[in-house]
């Protein structure tokens, strides 16, 4: 007898509407699973890997994932991209997280029109502990003086 996969079934379709539906970018687990039994959080670990693998969500840190998309380059290949700025995203996944923080001095400046130099660095000060990292395309947020806490 050929059984489908036990994962690959209609809880993963269920899960993939659930997370389309969310109205924010970033999501957390807690956001999707309905219970903390051991049996729930394996299915939904196998169903993240699966979105992961097929790049409709990336991971920015841990137990944090945002919404993705494929994109298809001229040279063949394809790559994993979020469906929003890396800067919206992750100003998202900090208010997410519930953490205190302000823009960097030199977004502060730029902002106030002290001058005309544009931020590359996407640079924040926390005003409350986070020892994690938020990571996507690459690219992180830097903490202001290289301190994670306060």
């Amino acid at each position: 007898m050929n059984r489908p996969h036990h994962y690959n079934n209609e809880y993963r379709r269920e899960l993939f509407n659930k997370i389309e539906s969310l109205p924010a970018q970033v999501f957390t687990r807690q956001d999707l699973a309905t219970s903390q039994s051991n049996q729930e959080q394996l299915r939904l670990n196998r169903a993240l890997k699966a979105f992961l693998d097929a790049g409709t969500i990336t991971k920015l840190g841990h137990g944090l994932y945002g919404k993705a998309m494929q994109m298809d380059f001229p040279n063949g290949e394809t790559k994993t991209v979020l469906r929003d700025s890396f800067e919206s995203v992750a100003i998202e996944a900090l208010n997410k997280l519930g953490l205190k923080w302000e823009f960097g001095r030199a977004i502060q400046e730029y902002n106030r029109g002290e001058t005309t130099q544009v931020p590359v660095v996407f640079c924040v000060k926390l005003l409350s502990r986070f020892r994690g990292s938020i990571v996507a395309e690459g690219r992180k947020i830097i903490f202001e003086d290289g301190i994670n806490a306060r």
